[in-house]
């Protein structure tokens, strides 16, 4: 019953933010819940308000599916794109960008990828673009535990963190580069990345 109720809990709350995944076991879910919508996934429920985000394909916050998870922040340093490997190094990133007023991207990628590599210069140039958004690479066959979590069926995939959250989950190929870039939005994780219409 407490998990029940604290799952109907959760789910108020997320009713009343502007977008939101939510992935919880199929025992905890309460009856239906006004302005969420169920999605099947083969671990659990996704439970999200309409977005724009695919989380079939592009992929869910993995802190949900691993909220203990603890690291380091990975080194970075603004105007580069750093490296990133677990779910905790995630968690104190976002963490420190949320604390600055900043923003997490995102780039999941794997070594033969020829869209991946195609946009490589891209990313490195939108990191020198926006300094004071956290950029970062996750290697596939690198963070392999992390990329699960997700359910990431596509790469390149980008995630987009601001205050906190994941604002979008989109993909990076070289014909979607114009979105992406766009929902960075001027000035560099604008009004369009915090949520906000561009």
């Amino acid at each position: 019953q407490r998990a029940a109720h604290r799952s109907a809990m959760i789910l108020s709350l997320a009713a009343s933010l502007p977008s939101v995944v939510l992935v919880l076991p199929p025992t905890q879910l309460p009856p239906t819940h006004a302005g969420l919508r169920p999605v099947h996934s083969p671990r659990a429920l996704v439970v999200a308000e309409a977005t724009t985000t695919d989380a079939s394909r592009y992929g869910i916050d993995p802190r949900l599916a691993n909220p203990e998870a603890v690291a380091e922040a990975p080194e970075w340093s603004a105007g580069r794109v750093g490296d990133l490997k677990t779910t905790g190094e995630l968690r104190a990133a976002v963490e420190a960008a949320a604390a600055d007023g900043g923003f997490v991207c995102l780039k999941f990628w794997r070594e033969g990828c020829a869209a991946c590599a195609s946009t490589a210069e891209r990313f490195e140039q939108s990191a020198e673009a926006n300094p004071h958004g956290r950029f970062f690479l996750v290697n596939y066959g690198r963070a392999k535990e992390m990329c699960r979590a997700t359910g990431i069926r596509v790469v390149p995939a980008a995630h987009l963190y601001a205050r906190g959250s994941l604002v979008a989950a989109l993909p990076l190929g070289p014909s979607k580069w114009e979105a992406f870039a766009e929902r960075l939005g001027a000035g560099g994780g604008g009004g369009a990345l915090l949520g906000q219409p561009p």
